[in-house]
Protein backbone atom coordinates (compact mmCIF):
# COMPACT_ATOMS: atom_id res chain seq x y z
CA UNK A 1 0.00 0.00 0.00
CA UNK A 2 1.13 3.22 -1.28
CA UNK A 3 2.01 5.99 1.42
CA UNK A 4 0.41 8.53 -0.80
CA UNK A 5 -3.51 9.67 -0.06
CA UNK A 6 -4.65 9.14 -3.71
CA UNK A 7 -8.54 10.58 -3.80
CA UNK A 8 -10.03 12.84 -6.37
CA UNK A 9 -13.42 15.11 -6.43
CA UNK A 10 -16.04 13.76 -9.32
CA UNK A 11 -18.32 16.86 -9.01
CA UNK A 12 -22.19 16.28 -7.54
CA UNK A 13 -20.44 16.24 -4.23
CA UNK A 14 -18.54 13.22 -4.52
CA UNK A 15 -15.08 12.34 -3.78
CA UNK A 16 -13.58 8.85 -4.89
CA UNK A 17 -11.30 7.36 -2.40
CA UNK A 18 -8.50 4.95 -2.91
CA UNK A 19 -8.49 2.66 -0.04
CA UNK A 20 -5.17 1.37 -1.32
CA UNK A 21 -6.14 -2.39 -1.44
CA UNK A 22 -2.98 -4.47 -2.73
CA UNK A 23 -1.89 -1.35 -5.15
CA UNK A 24 -3.31 2.06 -6.40
CA UNK A 25 -6.28 1.96 -8.49
CA UNK A 26 -7.87 -1.81 -7.14
CA UNK A 27 -10.41 -0.29 -4.66
CA UNK A 28 -12.05 2.39 -3.99
CA UNK A 29 -14.82 3.95 -1.87
CA UNK A 30 -17.01 7.07 -2.55
CA UNK A 31 -17.09 9.80 -0.01
CA UNK A 32 -21.20 11.74 -0.55
CA UNK A 33 -21.25 15.65 1.10
CA UNK A 34 -24.72 17.26 1.11
CA UNK A 35 -25.95 19.97 2.62
CA UNK A 36 -24.53 18.98 5.68
CA UNK A 37 -24.57 15.54 5.44
CA UNK A 38 -21.44 13.09 4.71
CA UNK A 39 -21.64 9.36 4.14
CA UNK A 40 -19.38 6.87 2.65
CA UNK A 41 -20.01 4.50 0.02
CA UNK A 42 -18.22 1.40 0.57
CA UNK A 43 -15.57 1.07 3.22
CA UNK A 44 -12.32 -0.28 2.00
CA UNK A 45 -10.45 -2.71 4.56
CA UNK A 46 -9.23 -2.01 7.86
CA UNK A 47 -6.21 -0.73 6.85
CA UNK A 48 -7.84 1.93 4.92
CA UNK A 49 -9.37 3.39 8.00
CA UNK A 50 -6.29 5.98 8.49
CA UNK A 51 -7.11 7.21 4.34
CA UNK A 52 -10.70 7.83 5.00
CA UNK A 53 -9.72 9.56 8.13
CA UNK A 54 -7.32 11.37 6.68
CA UNK A 55 -9.12 12.50 3.69
CA UNK A 56 -11.94 13.64 5.95
CA UNK A 57 -9.12 15.96 8.08
CA UNK A 58 -8.41 17.80 4.98
CA UNK A 59 -11.73 18.48 4.07
CA UNK A 60 -12.47 19.83 7.66
CA UNK A 61 -14.81 17.10 8.28
CA UNK A 62 -15.04 15.77 12.43
CA UNK A 63 -15.60 12.16 12.82
CA UNK A 64 -18.96 13.44 14.79
CA UNK A 65 -20.36 14.62 11.16
CA UNK A 66 -20.44 11.42 9.60
CA UNK A 67 -24.23 10.27 9.40
CA UNK A 68 -24.02 7.35 7.12
CA UNK A 69 -21.53 3.94 6.22
CA UNK A 70 -23.23 2.29 2.93
CA UNK A 71 -21.46 -0.88 2.15
CA UNK A 72 -23.06 -2.34 -1.13
CA UNK A 73 -22.19 -5.82 0.08
CA UNK A 74 -20.26 -7.92 2.82
CA UNK A 75 -17.69 -8.88 0.78
CA UNK A 76 -14.06 -7.43 2.88
CA UNK A 77 -13.06 -5.54 0.10
CA UNK A 78 -16.38 -3.57 0.32
CA UNK A 79 -17.12 -3.64 4.12
CA UNK A 80 -14.62 -5.10 5.64
CA UNK A 81 -13.74 -1.48 7.58
CA UNK A 82 -17.29 -1.36 8.85
CA UNK A 83 -16.87 -1.75 12.55
CA UNK A 84 -13.57 -0.23 13.07
CA UNK A 85 -15.39 2.87 10.97
CA UNK A 86 -18.48 2.67 13.57
CA UNK A 87 -16.46 2.70 16.60
CA UNK A 88 -14.68 6.20 14.51
CA UNK A 89 -17.78 7.72 13.67
CA UNK A 90 -20.12 7.88 16.97
CA UNK A 91 -22.89 9.45 15.25
CA UNK A 92 -23.34 7.70 12.22
CA UNK A 93 -25.87 4.38 11.15
CA UNK A 94 -24.73 1.66 8.89
CA UNK A 95 -27.14 0.60 6.03
CA UNK A 96 -26.78 -2.50 5.24
CA UNK A 97 -28.92 -5.20 2.81
CA UNK A 98 -31.48 -7.64 4.69
CA UNK A 99 -28.91 -10.41 4.11
CA UNK A 100 -25.75 -8.55 5.11
CA UNK A 101 -26.96 -6.87 8.48
CA UNK A 102 -26.41 -10.49 10.40
CA UNK A 103 -23.43 -10.50 8.93
CA UNK A 104 -21.85 -7.35 9.96
CA UNK A 105 -23.27 -7.86 13.55
CA UNK A 106 -21.25 -10.72 13.57
CA UNK A 107 -18.85 -11.05 11.02
CA UNK A 108 -17.35 -15.10 12.45
CA UNK A 109 -19.25 -16.98 8.75
CA UNK A 110 -17.29 -13.76 6.50
CA UNK A 111 -13.80 -14.37 8.49
CA UNK A 112 -14.44 -18.02 7.97
CA UNK A 113 -15.61 -17.80 4.43
CA UNK A 114 -12.94 -15.26 3.73
CA UNK A 115 -10.14 -17.55 5.04
CA UNK A 116 -11.46 -20.58 3.45
CA UNK A 117 -10.78 -18.28 0.14
CA UNK A 118 -7.38 -16.40 0.89
CA UNK A 119 -6.02 -18.13 3.95
CA UNK A 120 -5.61 -17.46 6.85
CA UNK A 121 -2.29 -15.81 7.15
CA UNK A 122 -3.19 -13.80 4.06
CA UNK A 123 -6.66 -13.06 5.76
CA UNK A 124 -4.78 -11.47 8.89
CA UNK A 125 -2.48 -9.07 6.39
CA UNK A 126 -5.63 -8.26 4.30
CA UNK A 127 -8.31 -8.03 6.31
CA UNK A 128 -7.27 -7.42 10.16
CA UNK A 129 -9.84 -8.27 12.77
CA UNK A 130 -13.51 -7.73 11.77
CA UNK A 131 -15.06 -5.70 14.58
CA UNK A 132 -18.86 -6.52 14.81
CA UNK A 133 -21.37 -3.36 14.93
CA UNK A 134 -24.04 -3.20 17.44
CA UNK A 135 -27.30 -4.34 16.14
CA UNK A 136 -28.93 -0.97 17.29
CA UNK A 137 -27.03 1.14 14.75
CA UNK A 138 -27.97 -1.31 11.73
CA UNK A 139 -30.62 -0.19 9.70
CA UNK A 140 -31.94 -2.44 6.87
CA UNK A 141 -31.94 -0.64 3.43
CA UNK A 142 -34.60 -2.73 1.49
CA UNK A 143 -35.39 -3.15 -2.04
CA UNK A 144 -36.76 0.85 -3.18
CA UNK A 145 -36.16 2.34 0.62
CA UNK A 146 -35.25 5.90 -0.25
CA UNK A 147 -32.70 7.60 1.80
CA UNK A 148 -33.60 11.56 2.13
CA UNK A 149 -29.90 12.69 2.57
CA UNK A 150 -31.13 16.21 3.42
CA UNK A 151 -33.01 16.73 0.38
CA UNK A 152 -30.91 14.52 -2.00
CA UNK A 153 -32.58 11.29 -2.41
CA UNK A 154 -30.28 8.01 -2.55
CA UNK A 155 -32.55 5.40 -3.58
CA UNK A 156 -31.32 1.86 -2.96
CA UNK A 157 -32.06 -1.20 -5.18
CA UNK A 158 -31.57 -5.18 -4.56
CA UNK A 159 -28.93 -6.55 -6.94
CA UNK A 160 -28.30 -10.41 -6.91
CA UNK A 161 -26.07 -11.66 -9.13
CA UNK A 162 -22.56 -11.08 -7.85
CA UNK A 163 -24.35 -11.70 -4.29
CA UNK A 164 -27.46 -12.35 -2.79
CA UNK A 165 -26.25 -9.44 -0.28
CA UNK A 166 -26.00 -6.86 -2.89
CA UNK A 167 -27.69 -3.31 -3.25
CA UNK A 168 -26.92 -0.63 -5.60
CA UNK A 169 -27.46 2.99 -4.85
CA UNK A 170 -29.40 5.24 -7.25
CA UNK A 171 -28.34 9.03 -6.87
CA UNK A 172 -30.65 11.37 -8.57
CA UNK A 173 -28.40 14.53 -8.23
CA UNK A 174 -25.70 12.71 -10.04
CA UNK A 175 -28.04 10.70 -12.07
CA UNK A 176 -25.30 7.88 -11.37
CA UNK A 177 -25.19 4.68 -9.95
CA UNK A 178 -23.21 2.87 -7.15
CA UNK A 179 -22.65 -0.06 -7.78
CA UNK A 180 -20.21 -2.02 -5.85
CA UNK A 181 -19.30 -5.32 -7.98
CA UNK A 182 -22.53 -5.16 -9.95
CA UNK A 183 -21.22 -3.57 -12.89
CA UNK A 184 -18.12 -5.03 -13.08
CA UNK A 185 -14.81 -4.09 -12.37
CA UNK A 186 -12.67 -1.99 -14.45
CA UNK A 187 -9.51 -0.30 -14.18
CA UNK A 188 -7.82 2.47 -15.06
CA UNK A 189 -4.61 0.67 -16.91
CA UNK A 190 -6.33 -1.04 -18.81
CA UNK A 191 -7.60 1.69 -21.24
CA UNK A 192 -8.95 1.04 -25.25
CA UNK A 193 -9.37 4.74 -26.18
CA UNK A 194 -12.13 6.50 -24.96
CA UNK A 195 -13.64 3.04 -23.22
CA UNK A 196 -11.99 0.62 -20.52
CA UNK A 197 -11.80 -3.19 -20.61
CA UNK A 198 -14.80 -4.70 -18.12
CA UNK A 199 -15.39 -7.64 -16.63
CA UNK A 200 -17.77 -9.33 -14.33
CA UNK A 201 -16.05 -10.44 -10.70
CA UNK A 202 -17.92 -13.78 -9.86
CA UNK A 203 -15.97 -13.90 -6.68
CA UNK A 204 -17.37 -17.18 -4.28
CA UNK A 205 -19.79 -17.78 -3.70
CA UNK A 206 -23.38 -16.64 -4.94
CA UNK A 207 -22.69 -16.14 -8.59
CA UNK A 208 -25.67 -16.13 -10.12
CA UNK A 209 -25.94 -15.45 -14.56
CA UNK A 210 -29.39 -15.11 -14.70
CA UNK A 211 -30.29 -13.42 -11.84
CA UNK A 212 -27.36 -10.62 -12.86
CA UNK A 213 -28.83 -10.02 -16.02
CA UNK A 214 -32.13 -9.26 -14.68
CA UNK A 215 -30.38 -6.58 -12.10
CA UNK A 216 -28.56 -4.82 -15.34
CA UNK A 217 -32.15 -5.14 -16.69
CA UNK A 218 -33.41 -3.37 -13.79
CA UNK A 219 -31.03 -0.79 -13.57
CA UNK A 220 -30.56 0.43 -16.75
CA UNK A 221 -34.39 1.62 -16.52
CA UNK A 222 -32.93 3.83 -14.50
CA UNK A 223 -30.92 5.30 -17.31
CA UNK A 224 -28.12 6.24 -15.34
CA UNK A 225 -25.38 8.70 -17.26
CA UNK A 226 -22.43 7.48 -15.20
CA UNK A 227 -21.23 4.32 -12.59
CA UNK A 228 -19.22 4.68 -9.80
CA UNK A 229 -17.95 1.04 -9.37
CA UNK A 230 -15.44 -0.12 -6.24
CA UNK A 231 -13.28 -1.48 -9.11
CA UNK A 232 -12.32 1.43 -10.21
CA UNK A 233 -13.72 4.81 -10.53
CA UNK A 234 -16.47 6.48 -12.31
CA UNK A 235 -17.05 5.18 -15.64
CA UNK A 236 -19.95 7.19 -18.26
CA UNK A 237 -21.31 5.47 -21.74
CA UNK A 238 -23.33 3.22 -19.00
CA UNK A 239 -25.06 1.27 -21.85
CA UNK A 240 -22.34 0.32 -23.71
CA UNK A 241 -20.57 -0.79 -20.20
CA UNK A 242 -23.72 -2.77 -19.83
CA UNK A 243 -23.80 -4.30 -23.51
CA UNK A 244 -20.19 -5.89 -22.78
CA UNK A 245 -20.76 -6.81 -19.03
CA UNK A 246 -23.77 -8.70 -20.06
CA UNK A 247 -21.78 -10.57 -22.58
CA UNK A 248 -18.80 -11.35 -21.08
CA UNK A 249 -21.45 -13.09 -17.98
CA UNK A 250 -22.60 -15.05 -20.58
CA UNK A 251 -19.33 -16.15 -21.75
CA UNK A 252 -18.08 -16.99 -18.43
CA UNK A 253 -20.88 -19.27 -17.69
CA UNK A 254 -20.34 -20.58 -20.76
CA UNK A 255 -16.46 -21.51 -20.15
CA UNK A 256 -16.95 -22.88 -17.41
CA UNK A 257 -19.84 -24.83 -18.45
CA UNK A 258 -17.47 -26.45 -21.26
CA UNK A 259 -14.73 -27.72 -18.69
CA UNK A 260 -17.41 -28.74 -16.23
CA UNK A 261 -16.30 -32.23 -16.70
CA UNK A 262 -12.66 -31.28 -16.67
CA UNK A 263 -9.88 -32.60 -14.61
CA UNK A 264 -8.51 -29.69 -12.63
CA UNK A 265 -11.43 -27.60 -14.02
CA UNK A 266 -10.96 -24.69 -11.54
CA UNK A 267 -7.36 -23.96 -12.87
CA UNK A 268 -8.96 -24.72 -16.42
CA UNK A 269 -11.22 -22.15 -16.09
CA UNK A 270 -9.06 -19.22 -14.77
CA UNK A 271 -6.42 -20.17 -17.49
CA UNK A 272 -9.14 -20.12 -20.32
CA UNK A 273 -10.83 -16.73 -18.78
CA UNK A 274 -7.54 -14.59 -18.74
CA UNK A 275 -6.43 -15.86 -21.79
CA UNK A 276 -9.78 -14.53 -23.60
CA UNK A 277 -9.01 -11.57 -21.65
CA UNK A 278 -5.67 -11.05 -23.04
CA UNK A 279 -6.99 -11.93 -26.16
CA UNK A 280 -9.34 -9.50 -26.34
CA UNK A 281 -7.73 -6.52 -24.80
CA UNK A 282 -4.27 -7.04 -27.54
CA UNK A 283 -7.46 -7.34 -29.89
CA UNK A 284 -8.51 -4.04 -29.17
CA UNK A 285 -4.58 -2.68 -28.86
CA UNK A 286 -4.90 -2.02 -25.22
CA UNK A 287 -2.09 0.36 -24.21
CA UNK A 288 -0.74 -2.58 -22.05
CA UNK A 289 1.56 -5.47 -22.80
CA UNK A 290 0.72 -9.30 -21.92
CA UNK A 291 2.67 -9.10 -18.41
CA UNK A 292 1.37 -5.91 -17.11
CA UNK A 293 -2.15 -7.24 -18.42
CA UNK A 294 -1.46 -10.60 -16.31
CA UNK A 295 0.22 -8.60 -13.46
CA UNK A 296 -3.61 -6.56 -13.24
CA UNK A 297 -5.58 -9.11 -13.63
CA UNK A 298 -4.53 -13.20 -13.30
CA UNK A 299 -5.51 -13.02 -9.01
CA UNK A 300 -9.09 -11.46 -10.08
CA UNK A 301 -9.21 -14.70 -12.36
CA UNK A 302 -7.86 -17.23 -10.63
CA UNK A 303 -10.99 -15.62 -7.68
CA UNK A 304 -13.36 -15.64 -10.80
CA UNK A 305 -12.91 -19.10 -11.46
CA UNK A 306 -13.23 -20.34 -7.97
CA UNK A 307 -17.12 -18.68 -7.91
CA UNK A 308 -17.77 -20.40 -11.63
CA UNK A 309 -16.55 -24.47 -10.30
CA UNK A 310 -18.87 -23.06 -7.08
CA UNK A 311 -21.70 -22.34 -9.46
CA UNK A 312 -21.16 -25.79 -10.93
CA UNK A 313 -21.37 -27.33 -8.54
CA UNK A 314 -24.54 -25.93 -6.88
CA UNK A 315 -26.12 -26.51 -10.87
CA UNK A 316 -24.89 -29.98 -10.28
CA UNK A 317 -23.53 -29.52 -14.11
CA UNK A 318 -20.70 -32.33 -14.71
Amino acid sequence: MSDEIRYHDLGYGITCIDTQLYRSGLAACYLIEHDGMVGFVDTGTNNSVSILQEVLRRKGIANEKVNYIMPTHVHLDHAGASGKLMQEFPEATLLAHPHAARHLADPTKLIQGSQAVYGEKAFKKMFGKLIPVAVERIQEATDGFELDFNGRKLLFIDTPGHAKHHYCIYDEQSSGLFTGDTFGASYPELNLGRRRFIFPPTTPVQFDPDAWLETLDKLMELSPARVFITHFGMLEGVEGLAKLLRQAIRDYAAIAQEFASSENRCKRISECILQDSINYLLDQHCGADVATIRHLISFDMELNAQGLDYWLTTQNVT
